[in-house]
């Protein structure tokens, strides 16, 4: 077994599929991290690697609109406690948004500049990570007698804020929810330093991003000395996004 397959087994073992990105070019993570990736235009790429920070994401600013609302119900209490709850958290509450992997190529169309921009990958404690599941129909769930609107909140807010439509399931979404107070704020704008919490380890360049491999390499390796840096390319055989095997250190 050559050394590439034998990194593979170790992320295997480690729990991912065998048919991550990440797992012929990089050790997986130690027990109680989960590596996850962030994919965005190449100049937020830049700029999070040059400031050490990622952009919280606001509910009310994110694609799906059914955020948070993934729950159905018929009374008109109920659905009036819930909206007031998507109001009421989105206030105080923000998200950062990652993938379990990054092969995906519908994930660098929509998020990744059309495949021109940046993967960020993130060594993360797992119980800083909720994972999204999804779903073919809106939920039902059981409460209790109590209806108060904060009361049903409380109940349902495990499953709001982690639901979506199984349309998305393309995204193997992973989050981390981060109080706004704890963020550092920029306007209207609020940002999530890296830390201990969140390491960055891997910076992986989209198959037509045209900004020079040496010169991002020479960027992070300044800021992030054991992260590494490559380029990626088209699959030859499958409709996937893999390492430039040239690229990889």
């Amino acid at each position: 077994m050559g050394m590439r397959q034998e990194l593979r087994q170790k992320w295997v073992s480690a729990g991912y599929s065998r048919k991550m990105g990440s797992a012929e070019t990089v050790p997986p993570p130690t027990r109680g991290i989960r590596r996850v990736y962030h994919i965005t235009t190449a100049e937020h790429g830049i700029s999070d690697i040059a400031l050490g920070r990622l952009k919280l994401a606001r509910f009310a600013d994110l694609n799906d609109p059914f955020e948070l609302l993934a729950v159905s119900f018929r009374e008109k209490p109920i659905r009036i406690a819930i909206r007031d709850f998507k109001a009421k958290y989105g206030s105080h509450t923000g998200l950062l948004c990652f993938s379990g992997d990054w092969t995906n190529p519908v994930l660098w169309s929509h998020y990744g500049q059309k495949h021109r921009g940046i993967c960020l990958g993130f060594d993360v404690l797992r119980q800083r990570l909720e994972r999204v599941k999804y779903s073919d129909t809106r939920l039902l769930a059981a409460l209790d007698d109590d209806t108060r609107p904060d009361r049903i909140a409380a109940q349902l807010q495990a499953l709001l804020r982690c639901t979506k439509f199984r349309h998305w399931k393309y995204e193997n979404e992973w989050r981390m929810f981060v109080p706004l107070a704890a963020a550092k704020a920029e306007g209207r704008l609020h940002f999530r330093t890296f830390d201990g919490d969140l390491q960055l380890k891997e910076v992986i360049l989209g198959p037509d991003c045209d900004l020079p491999l040496l010169d991002v390499r020479k960027l992070v390796t300044s800021h992030f000395p054991n992260a590494v840096t490559y380029q990626s390319r088209l699959a030859f055989k499958f409709f996937s996004v893999v390492p430039k095997e040239s690229t990889v250190p």
